[in-house]
């Protein structure tokens, strides 16, 4: 009874051992090679989708006058941040030098709720930097700078998840002057203005 007995016991090991190494042999390697696929084609997607900036506005921003806002895509924001006003409003090149990649400018005229950017996520643009002209400074966030929007790269088991075809950055103008908010209407269209009128 004792010989039978060990028999079974020593069968049931090495079908467990044999059990564990398919495991190894087959699985796991399977396993291995989908992940590293999975990560591979992720990597290979260097080109980063464009994203839109969004400006919503409080009523009667500026006074009632047109806002003038300046957009600067820059590579470091040091410089931008620590020139004053007027440098950044008639100098800007000779302020910015080759810290700025790209500029544009735009008004926000009065009333209008939004005004929709659609930009190139250039990839020596490391941040975004914007500058308002208010008709009266004082006292107002007329600057803010803030990085380039990039892609959430996905966790590795999240293989199937590709990135989005375009990227949000919503700014708050008001009389106080320029915010980032969380959440605005993406359902602006780039290079447009809305109005409720």
């Amino acid at each position: 009874m004792t010989l039978s007995f060990l028999l079974r016991k020593k069968i049931t090991i090495i079908n467990r051992i044999s059990l564990i190494g398919w495991l190894f042999k087959g699985i796991f390697p399977l396993i291995f090679l989908i992940t590293i696929a999975g990560c591979s084609s992720q990597e290979k997607k260097t080109k980063l989708p464009p994203y839109k900036i969004i400006f919503t506005t409080t009523s009667n921003v500026n006074n009632s006058a047109p806002l003038k806002i300046h957009l600067f895509l820059l590579k470091s924001k040091e410089e931008f941040m620590s020139a004053d006003f007027f440098a950044l409003q008639d100098k800007v090149q000779d302020t910015l030098g080759d810290k700025m990649v790209n500029e544009d400018q735009f008004f926000i005229r009065p009333f209008q709720p939004e005004h929709c950017l659609l930009e190139k996520n250039l990839p020596e643009a490391n941040y975004i930097g914007i500058i308002a002209e208010y008709k009266q400074l004082n006292g107002k966030k007329w600057r803010i700078s803030f990085p380039v929007p990039i892609p959430e790269k996905p966790s590795f088991y999240e293989f199937w998840r590709s990135s989005p075809d375009e990227l949000y950055v919503c700014v708050k103008v008001t009389n106080n002057g320029l915010s980032l908010i969380k959440e605005c209407n993406l359902s602006c269209a780039a290079g447009t203005e809305e109005n409720n009128e």
